[in-house]
């Protein structure tokens, strides 16, 4: 702990006297100010390898590497040559070529997607068709699907088959709610395929990468490179042990599109030049000025002064300048690429461990904040009861969007959950993964709120004025407004009730041995059904145990053939026989209430109230799809 302490101690220290010092506005400057912040990370949190570039005015500032890019052979991270895996900023490539097709008059975003579309069809839903530019913004209204990482690299089938055979379901109408789709993404992909004529892969080489002269950037999997490529891929790392261990990397097939791209920091450094140009880079143009600037436009301004999503990239407001990027993940690699137009600077931060988001999360917006001037004030915390009725609406559980809705995995949106509570008449806090954090109304905004870092949240209300949704601060997330049974309280409630009567009817049957009276065949039947719930209560939380164990080391690397898990089909079926034993007892009320000899009214009155719990139970699992739903 002592250690812990003195480390951040020495970064608050250093970031404060960087922010501080009038140092010059130059590249060395501001690689200085990198090195600090870098350098601490990596010390505090065992970081392996991390590559950044930083261009401004149409110019590569520094390109730098830190660490070792393997640490078994010593081989250290070089900016032009070592060569990272980006994640989901591999989707910017995807909305880049929709919009050099869309000028070239092959695409219209508005059109329905079905249109382009040969070997498969969205369902329909809604009465309305999902547009090209519906999945430019993530607002096609598809439900999450983990089944993307569940594709082996070598797996025979097409993108088409993939995506044909992997349809999610629309659960929004299409324009209605920002939600990240990767499956919506590689639709984008198949389009290209389908429009042009030719794999998406070979559009991407022949069309943005060979023009842009990024000769160090490729679309194939770790397991597909030839000998010299893999030797200067950064191995992948993970926290164990106190230390580092190898991670395997993310598969997902021909679902690459969506997140599948290696890069080196120079060629990403080049990918920025080009688009802070407005679609060309060293006299190579892709697209018009008037086509690049029209994909910086958002296509649902339903949020202006919050973040949401422009064609594909990002739009976050930060500080009072425009930011626009993506960022990206995968099992061992944490990425980020942040656009400042009026700036003329962009910013690339990559990693080969996921110990910490901090490097992707708070350095490019470090930067910015270095080149504009902003240091960094933390909010006072103040708890106001009385003047806290005034946001006393926005309080309640939200549930983030981007889950299933129909598949067993709906049951994994359990720690997709927004609690937010207002705590005074301009302050509010949202409680998410593990962490609170309080965000303060923006002046002149009524639904719109700022944290001391810069991110924003902004109230969505429905048709009669009612908060319904948050837009989240990376623009690619809405979460939905839940009521009490709805919320994943009640669930865990459910489970404690059943436990808890379980265990006392347990406790009731000991103590009763020894001492029973005849009691007749009806008590039999009754005593029977009430230790069938118990048998089936104790088998469920077994399972939804063993589940959570399972999830606990979760390595998305493994998902290709382990996938759905076994503890996933012992918790559906554990559940089927919790329903069961439900439908049982209810039943045995009857030999209970009516017949059962020797039976007082408190034990009836327990296993009535036993049975009630079993069945909350029951209806909460199936409501979070956890029985009555296919297993994926």
């Amino acid at each position: 702990m002592t250690t812990r302490l003195s480390v951040l101690l020495l970064y608050c220290l250093s970031a404060s006297a960087l922010a501080s010092a009038e140092l010059p506005d130059t590249p060395e400057a501001l690689a200085t100010y990198v090195d600090g912040f870098v350098s601490t990370l990596q010390r505090e949190h065992q970081l392996g390898a991390v590559t950044v570039a930083v261009v401004r005015d149409d110019a590569l500032a520094f390109a730098l590497g830190y660490g070792l890019a393997d640490i078994e052979s010593g081989r250290p991270v070089d900016p032009e040559r070592t060569l990272f895996r980006i994640g989901s900023v591999s989707k910017t490539f995807t909305w880049t070529a929709l919009k050099m097709l869309a000028e070239r008059g092959a695409v219209d975003l508005d059109a329905d997607v079905n249109d382009y579309l040969d070997d498969m069809q969205v369902d329909e839903a809604f009465g309305l068709p999902v547009t090209l530019r519906h999945l430019m913004h993530h607002r096609a209204g598809f439900e999450d699907t983990m089944r993307l990482f569940a594709v082996t690299d070598d797996d025979p089938r097409t993108l088409a088959e993939l995506v044909a055979e992997h349809q999610p379901a629309r659960v929004f109408p299409p324009g209605a709610r920002t939600s990240y789709s990767n499956w919506g993404s590689a639709l984008a992909a198949l389009v290209i395929e389908q429009v042009s004529g030719v794999d998406y892969a070979t559009f991407v080489r022949e069309e943005i990468f060979a023009p842009l002269g990024m000769h160090d950037t490729t679309e194939l999997p770790p397991a597909k490179m030839g000998e010299a490529e893999r030797g200067r891929l950064a191995t992948g790392y993970r926290r164990k042990l106190g230390a580092l261990e190898l991670q395997g990397f993310m598969q997902i097939g021909a679902y690459w599109p969506a997140g599948g791209i290696a890069s080196t920091a120079t060629d990403m450094a080049r990918w920025m030049r080009f688009h802070l140009n407005g679609g060309e880079l060293d006299g190579v143009r892709l697209m018009s000025p008037e086509t690049h600037a029209a994909m910086f436009t958002r296509g649902f301004d339903d949020r202006p002064g919050a973040a949401d999503v422009a064609h594909g990239f990002q739009d976050r407001p930060y500080r009072g300048v425009r930011t626009l990027g993506h960022a990206g993940g995968t099992a061992a690699f944490l990425t980020n690429m942040i656009l400042v137009p009026e700036l003329g600077v962009g910013i690339f931060v990559s990693q080969n461990t996921t110990s910490t988001a901090a490097t992707i999360e708070h350095f490019p917006d470090l930067i910015v904040d270095r080149l504009i001037g902003h240091v960094h004030v933390p909010f006072e915390a103040r708890r106001d009861d009385a003047g806290a009725e005034a946001l006393a609406e926005l309080s309640g559980t939200y549930l983030n969007n981007r889950r299933s809705f129909t598949s067993f995995a709906a049951l994994f949106g359990l720690v997709n959950v927004v609690n937010l509570e207002a705590v005074s008449a301009e302050d509010v806090v949202a409680g998410m993964m593990g962490e609170e954090i309080l965000f303060r109304r923006v002046a002149g905004h009524e639904d719109l709120f700022e944290s001391a870092n810069g991110g924003r949240v902004q109230i969505i209300r429905d048709a009669s004025g009612r908060p319904e949704a948050i837009a989240d601060p990376m623009g690619v997330h809405t979460a939905e407004r839940v009521g009490a049974l709805n919320a994943p309280a009640a669930l865990y409630t459910a489970i404690g009730l059943a436990a808890l009567f379980a265990l006392t009817t347990t406790l009731g049957a000991w103590w009763r041995l020894g001492r029973r009276r005849n009691e007749g065949v009806a008590a039999w039947i009754a005593g029977g059904a009430a230790t069938l719930g118990v048998i089936t209560v104790a088998v469920f939380i077994t399972a939804a145990v063993t589940l959570a164990a399972g999830f606990a080391d979760f390595d998305i690397a493994d998902m290709p053939g382990n996938y759905p898990t076994w503890q996933m089909f012992f918790v559906h079926w554990a559940s089927w026989g919790t329903a069961a034993a439900a439908l049982v007892m209810l039943l045995g009320q009857w030999p209970a209430w009516r017949a059962a000899g020797g039976w007082g009214l408190w034990r009836r009155v327990h296993f009535a109230l036993f049975t009630l719990a079993v069945l909350f139970l029951v209806v909460q699992l199936w409501q979070w799809r956890v029985f009555g739903a296919p297993v994926y």
